[in-house]
Formats: structure tokens, C-alpha cells, sequence
């Protein structure tokens, strides 16, 4: 695991419910490879509220560009 990913992975066990940090490591986690890691941070967010749509389709482009295999470069960015 690289440093910043360890970084962002403290900071989400702090605070699971906010998804400025969990959307990054999900871009990582889709990036590096690893679907079922990406998945599992969507699984395990706290609260049964609905996202906003905006991040419901983020997640969904993140999840399926990366289930096909596309290029990383493909993989939308976080806005930070």
C-alpha cells in the first residue's frame, strides 16, 4: 500500500462517513487494480441515506470502467 493510501486510510477510520476521503480511495483502489477493494469501501459506508446522484454515477463510472479493464489513465479524477 502506498503512503498516501495509507494516509487516506487513517483518515477514513476517523471519519468513515465522509466521502471526500472515501471517494479518493475508491479512485485509487479502482486505478491500482483492486475492484473487490473499491467495492468493499462502497459496501461499508455508514448511513442508509441515498448518495447524491452525482456521486451514484462518480461511483458507477470508477466501478464499471475499471471492471473492463480499461486503461487507468480512463479512470475519472477526484476534484480536489
Amino acid at each position: 500500500m502506498r503512503a498516501d493510501t495509507r494516509i487516506l486510510t487513517s483518515e477514513l477510520d476517523r471519519a468513515p462517513e465522509d466521502w471526500s476521503i472515501r471517494i479518493r480511495l475508491i479512485e485509487s483502489a479502482a486505478r491500482d487494480g483492486r475492484l473487490a477493494e473499491a467495492k468493499r469501501l462502497v459496501r461499508e459506508s455508514p448511513g442508509s441515506d441515498p448518495l447524491p446522484g452525482e456521486l451514484q454515477s462518480r461511483i458507477y463510472k470508477l466501478l464499471t470502467v475499471a471492471d473492463s479493464n480499461n486503461p487507468a489513465g480512463d479512470l475519472p479524477k477526484a476534484d480536489n
